[in-house]
């Protein structure tokens, strides 16, 4: 016989008992008799394959296999036809027809039973003839390698040859062997890209399979650019030219196309260009237009594409009939800055093709010439660290020379500033003091653009310590012309005027008060839209010259008391104290020193009082006091000296003398005692009464009298006294009658 029936005797046994029925789950799909997965043919004996199902069935069987010598044959089969029969006949079949056969029911394709048939053939061994041309095989990352060197009979071994004679011996880990698929190399590496072949030994005959190139693919796309990222912009009739180049690693292989307007018409022309470099390849397209027209403009893109990576990039490209210059200002001729801005940047809306040539001017000059902080970026003008002297008229030139256009635009920059209270800069850390009921007048001078507005505001001292403003604004009145704050200082003038100071436009505000009476501070706030800023002026009003002093009451004497007084202004000033300064043992002394405090309504007393003095108590005492604003200690010193009693001594003697009548006489008594001598003057022993004529000084002991008259003649006597005595001296004045 040519040919062989396979028979499965056991299913067909099944198929006698069991009738026609298919029972519930029979034939869900469908059946291929005698088969046992595998079925090994000779070669050119006749493949026959039944299958039996519950619906109608078809077949599929290796691409090798010609489909003009396959033959089926479809019939109802059962005891009631119930079920589908189908018979498959291969004649004569060849090594390369090794393979796979499955049947399948016809609506319900995923279900099928499959047989792997093996065609022997002792000449051939493996499926696909050797003298085939070598088949590619893709290496792809993280992916299994299979080397398709199938044989015809399942129990030929073969082994893996790297070309030309490496021979790879399959371990079952990651070389694994199949008669149904041939070598699968689990994790591939480098090592098999290359050229391979298997090889199988049968009856002492070494029989080579096909040639099979493994080749790993690249695809990776490094990078694409073009040779413009920015807009094209060009006039009609010019020729545009893009580059487009992608890098790509060794062994790539890309495709590069173009889309464009005017793609459909061929208005533009491509050339390629490959560059192979030691880590990369580089591949250029080039689209040419010889003359652009306006369809041209639009979007112009370079895609680029290997294996499943794509790329692409875009450019615009804007067809203009003629050169132009189109200028004006982006929001209005003024422009405002703030000075101490890190930048300003002025820039006009400008378009124009060709690019022109920019100029920036500042008040008629070059702009970048005049000041190393001005920078141009593109057609914009940039001011770095933003000044006062920065404003003023910026001018912006445009020109095209080479088609004779011109444009130019003016605009105003203003920068504003916020205010500067000059008066910050000379302001003393001491406030100093303001006598009581003296007119002042408080200057506060602001710089600032535009011109600041001055208000004055003010708060009164608290009854006792520092004399500080408030955070508050709330807590502050509002000080005018018109105004006479709660506190009763007269408020005679408030004014504002502008004067130039320095080359400088200031603001300068003046608070007159008519009478200062009460302690407090005044505060002076500049502002403008640029911002504030405030000083606040101390506005102590003290009895006590200077706000810190010290008085003597009499002049010390010995046995007298001395009366020293500390006084200090009560808001600038606290912990007065005295002491006795020694100047030979450079220490104080005085431990006993009696002292007394009063509060007064502007000031601090400080009373020092020293009974029954000596010359001992004569030296330096030295008063001490806080000052609430710098807190430092501050000390006025005071020497005193003690001075001892002295009697009276007459440094000249009266001597008598002869006076014509109504003539002038003077008599002269000086002295000298501690303390200094009272001089009383007496005639004939009764003490003189200055009148009609008659001048006595007490401080220079001298009588005179004016006109004298024959009643003025007599004894005249000067008595010098004090504490510790008395001296005297007479003389007579004779009268002459007949002068």
């Amino acid at each position: 016989m040519n040919f062989l029936i396979f028979l499965l005797c056991g299913m067909y046994a099944g198929f006698a008992k069991g009738g026609d029925k298919a029972g519930k789950g029979r034939y869900s799909e469908p059946v291929l008799e005698g088969t046992l997965g595998q079925v090994v043919l000779d070669v050119n004996h006749t493949l026959q394959l039944n299958c039996r199902g519950r619906w109608e069935l078809s077949w599929s069987f290796p691409p090798d296999v010609p489909v003009d010598q396959v033959h089926v044959r479809h019939s109802r089969c059962g005891k009631s036809l119930h079920l589908h029969c189908s018979r498959l006949t291969l004649g004569r079949a060849r090594a390369h027809h090794t393979g796979t056969f499955n049947c399948r029911y016809r609506q319900r394709v995923q279900r099928q039973a499959s047989v792997y048939v093996y065609v022997a053939d002792s000449r051939q061994p493996f499926v696909e003839h050797p003298e085939m041309s070598p088949y590619v095989l893709y290496m792809k990352e993280k992916q299994p390698l299979v080397i398709p060197c199938r044989v015809t009979h399942p129990n030929i071994t073969s082994s893996l040859v790297k070309f030309p004679n490496q021979s790879l011996s399959p371990d079952q880990r990651n070389i694994m062997w199949s008669s149904k698929t041939g070598f699968t190399i689990r994790s591939p590496t480098f090592y098999y890209i290359g050229l391979f072949f298997c090889q199988s030994v049968m009856d002492g005959v070494t029989h080579k399979s096909r040639i099979y190139f493994v080749h790993r693919p690249v695809s990776e796309i490094m990078e694409v650019y073009l040779n413009s990222s920015d807009p094209v912009q060009a006039l009609k009739g010019e020729r545009l030219v893009l580059n487009c180049t992608a890098t790509g690693e060794l062994n790539t292989r890309v495709n590069i196309t173009w889309d464009y307007p005017g793609k459909s018409s061929n208005s533009g022309s491509t050339s390629k260009r490959l560059l192979k470099h030691r880590t990369h390849m580089l591949f250029y397209s080039i689209l040419t237009i010889p003359k652009l027209q306006r369809s041209d403009r639009g979007l112009y893109t370079c895609r680029v594409s290997s294996g499943d990576n794509a790329k692409q990039q875009k450019v615009t490209v804007t067809v203009y009939d003629r050169p132009f210059i189109r200028l004006k200002a982006r929001r209005g001729p003024v422009m405002e800055a703030q000075a101490g801005q890190k930048s300003y940047r002025i820039s006009p809306k400008l378009r124009a093709f060709p690019a022109p040539e920019v100029i920036w001017l500042k008040d008629g000059m070059v702009a970048a010439e005049q000041c190393s902080r001005y920078h141009i970026d593109g057609s914009s003008l940039v001011i770095r660290d933003v000044a006062e002297e920065d404003a003023g008229k910026y001018t912006v030139l445009v020109r095209i020379q080479e088609h004779g256009l011109y444009h130019n635009l003016t605009l105003t920059l203003v920068v504003n500033v916020s205010p500067q209270i000059g008066e910050k800069a000379v302001s003393s850390q001491d406030p100093g003091s303001v006598p009581r009921g003296s007119r002042q007048s408080l200057h506060c001078t602001s710089h600032g653009v535009p011109p600041p507005h001055i208000q004055w505001f003010w708060h009164p001292c608290p009854p006792k310590g520092l004399c500080a403003g408030p955070t508050s604004s709330s807590l502050w009145t509002h000080v005018t012309a018109e105004s006479v704050p709660a506190t009763h200082n007269h408020i005679l003038s408030v004014t504002l005027r502008q004067e130039v100071l320095q080359g400088k436009k200031k603001s300068v505000g003046v608070l007159t008060v008519g009478q200062a009476l009460v302690s407090g501070v005044f505060r002076c706030v500049a502002s403008n839209a640029a911002g504030v800023d405030q000083l606040d002026v101390g506005f102590y009003v003290t009895d006590v010259p200077g706000g810190f002093g010290v008085s003597l009451g009499e002049e010390p004497t010995e046995g007298g008391d001395l009366h020293l007084t500390c006084r200090a202004n009560k808001h600038l000033y606290t912990a007065l104290s005295w002491r006795r300064l020694d100047h030979t043992h450079g220490s104080s002394r005085g431990a006993s020193l009696h002292t007394h405090l009063t509060t007064g309504d502007f000031s601090l007393s400080l009373l020092l009082l020293l009974s029954n003095l000596s010359a001992e108590d004569s030296g330096a005492y030295g008063c001490s006091a806080h000052n609430l604003v710098t807190g430092l200690e501050t000390h006025l010193v005071t020497q005193v000296k003690v001075s001892v009693l002295e009697p009276p001594v007459l440094r000249n003697n009266l001597t008598d003398c002869t006076v014509n009548i109504s003539s002038s006489v003077t008599l002269h008594c000086p002295s000298e005692g501690v303390p200094r001598p009272t001089v009383t003057w007496y005639k004939n022993q009764r003490a003189l009464l200055a009148g009609s004529g008659i001048v006595m000084s007490a401080e220079e002991g001298s009588l005179h009298i004016e006109r004298i008259t024959v009643e003025d003649q007599g004894l005249y006597t000067c008595q010098a006294t004090n504490q510790r005595g008395a001296a005297q001296s007479s003389a007579y004045i004779w009268v002459n009658k007949h002068s």
